[in-house]
């Protein structure tokens, strides 16, 4: 069911165009294009409610993802479904791979409500073993290929999987992970394995559809619980909405399917819509616009780091040879959002907030760059933007003992109303495999006595208009001569000096001072040494306190599996004099050598 009303948006847009400006308006100090701007947002809202009222219904009456599916073989059994390379899908032989998964799955014993874990690379067969485990009625436990040994038994066994599935390159490794305290079945076998031929029938959608894991403060990965309805509403509002997929449309994403954007954004989408989606193993900047163009991709799945590579890459001769329409992702940074659509010519780019295990989410369907989304109602609404001391790590309460909400402009926490009774499942929150965790993420007697909210862990502001702003993950902020510093603000500003390809901030002690200085490491673009003088001259643009203390020259940053730049390591190894490290003087910044250090170290050095 796909929902486009092209004829009510015409003429919104006509009305819109035509009243943005008004007097009232203007003596605010809003352009027309902000007024539009402003608009959009607000019919944007409500053309996305509308949309997905029959999806609700569905939802409270068990769809699922693997329903959609299914139609989809019996409406269009020969249409593309998934391709990789040289491995496609349709729809019909997507239900027919999903099957023997099923019949496979329930020869070993494994019964609806028990959990199975997926071990695998990005393929158009990992979608479909993910579907075969769904329909034998199990909960898919979607674990990150690049983990090994203690983390990966955990990450299985945190679950409570009663069978595991890994591609055949990685059965090994699970193997020795798990000592054999699960079973483990490679590709390889399932291929080999006869079964009944006639389809298997597909269980109810009643318990998880799968386990996302998150990570913990442990830092070993947690599961993070997602219910068929969750997943099917977030298919069709990102597939029906953002994307507003059409026939002719395909999707390319090169994001891992364990990860919830490529997943539940990805493939739920275009499983509603009947979308064919590309998929690639990992990310090549130098590969990723020859495949847009050969897989005739009309929209791509985005995370901000990703399109930072893209920006930082040589040019390339496909690079607005393609025919993409929409990017849809999060994490964009302003500076890289101007410069990817105006040098990759495209006329789109949709970001979202969102969490995994997050009851809500913003969107931006206005296009106001640097913002995730207008919040209609924002004060009558579920989300709240609650004051939040980064020194104490608390949130202020007032005289009666409640938190505060933030001033316009102001950064705080992102709280989340939790309704004692929730009719949708896109504002559940189901928690985690482990109560605890789960508990620790709801906060109570938050603005009224025995009221409950979601802790994000995400601080953003809003501006005068009601839109907001990404600001920083909360561990990532940190207080510097007595002000707040965000991590991702700072990084925002020094990754346009000269020569600098990338750039990360954190937060480092230093002895004998309070709080933290901030350091920044950068990789430099090929062919440039660090310049000093430029560097120091773009810190300008900052606040004093928040003008990195410090600079590490390194060559590559440390990644995780969907792209977000690791700081733990770069936090735990702190600062040391070294050849490649330069600190803060009042002359601007100069190489950090023993004496140098010395001098910070006894107070003579000002920083």
């Amino acid at each position: 069911m796909r929902y486009r009303p092209p004829m009510i948006r015409r003429r919104l847009r006509r009305f819109i165009d035509a009243t943005a400006g008004t007097a009232s308006d203007l003596a605010r100090g809003l352009t027309r294009a902000d007024m539009r701007q402003t608009l959009w947002g607000e019919v944007g809202a409500a053309t996305a409610a509308a949309g997905l009222l029959p999806w609700l219904v569905r939802s409270w009456r068990g769809g699922t993802i693997l329903d959609a599916a299914l139609r989809n073989a019996e409406d269009a059994p020969d249409e593309l479904a998934f391709v990789m390379g040289d491995e496609r899908l349709t729809w019909k032989q997507l239900d027919v791979a999903s099957s023997k998964v099923a019949h496979d799955l329930h020869w070993r014993g494994v019964r609806p409500g028990q959990v199975v874990g997926l071990l695998a690379g990005n393929s158009p067969r990992y979608v479909a073993t993910l579907l075969g485990i769904a329909r034998v009625g199990a909960t898919a436990a979607l674990i990150n290929h690049h983990l090994a040994g203690r983390p990966l038994a955990h990450a299985v066994t945190s679950a409570k999987a009663v069978q595991a599935i890994a591609d055949d390159a990685r059965a090994g490794g699970l193997r020795e992970a798990l000592s054999e305290s699960t079973s483990v079945v490679t590709y390889a076998e399932l291929d080999a394995a006869s079964h009944p031929a006639a389809p298997f029938p597909p269980a109810r959608g009643d318990g998880d559809y799968v386990f996302i894991y998150t990570s913990g403060t442990t830092g070993l990965p947690k599961p993070c619980r997602i219910s068929h309805a969750r997943a099917l509403l977030a298919g069709a509002a990102f597939g029906n909405v953002l994307f507003a997929f059409e026939p002719g449309d395909v999707l390319y994403s090169v994001l891992p399917l364990y990860h919830a954007s490529a997943l539940l954004l990805g493939v739920g989408s275009c499983v509603l819509t009947r979308t064919p989606m590309a998929l690639r193993e990992s990310f090549s900047a130098r590969e990723f616009w020859p495949d847009v163009t050969r897989y005739g991709a009309t929209a791509i799945l985005y995370i901000g780091e990703l399109c930072r590579y893209l920006v930082a890459s040589p040019p390339h001769p496909d690079e607005r040879n393609h025919s993409i329409r929409v990017a849809v992702g999060n994490g964009l940074r302003p500076d890289v959002w101007e410069r990817l659509e105006e040098r990759f010519a495209i006329p789109t780019v949709r970001e979202f907030y969102a969490a995994t295990e997050a009851p809500g989410f913003i969107v931006n369907l206005a296009g106001r760059i640097g913002s995730v989304g207008r919040v209609p109602l924002r004060r009558g609404g579920p989300l709240r933007l609650a004051k939040f001391d980064v020194g104490a790590g608390s949130h202020p309460r007032d005289d009666d003992g409640f938190m505060m909400d933030c001033d316009a402009d102001e950064a705080g926490e992102l709280l989340v109303h939790l309704p004692n009774l929730t009719f949708s499942a896109a504002t559940e929150f189901l928690g985690y495999t482990d109560g605890e965790a789960t508990e620790a993420k709801i906060l109570r007697n938050c603005f009224l006595p025995g009221d409950r909210y979601f802790r994000t862990g995400d601080l953003l502001r809003r501006d005068a208009d009601d839109f907001f702003y990404f600001v920083d993950r909360i561990g990532d902020t940190f207080r510097w001569k007595g002000e707040n510093v965000s991590t991702a603000e700072v990084a925002d500003v020094l990754a346009t000096a000269p020569g600098v390809a990338e750039a990360t901030v954190v937060g480092v002690e230093v002895p004998g001072h309070e709080g933290k200085a901030g350091l920044v490491a950068i990789v430099l673009e090929p062919g440039h040494a660090f310049a000093p003088a430029s560097f120091w001259k773009a810190a300008q643009e900052l606040p004093a306190y928040a003008q990195p203390r410090f600079v590490r020259v390194i060559d590559a940053m440390q990644t995780t599996g969907t792209y977000k730049i690791q700081k733990t390591q770069l936090e735990r190894e702190g600062v040391t004099p070294g050849e490649d490290v330069f600190c803060r003087t009042d002359a601007g910044y100069e190489p950090l050598d023993a004496n140098r250090w010395s001098a910070i170290e006894a107070g003579r050095l000002r920083l």
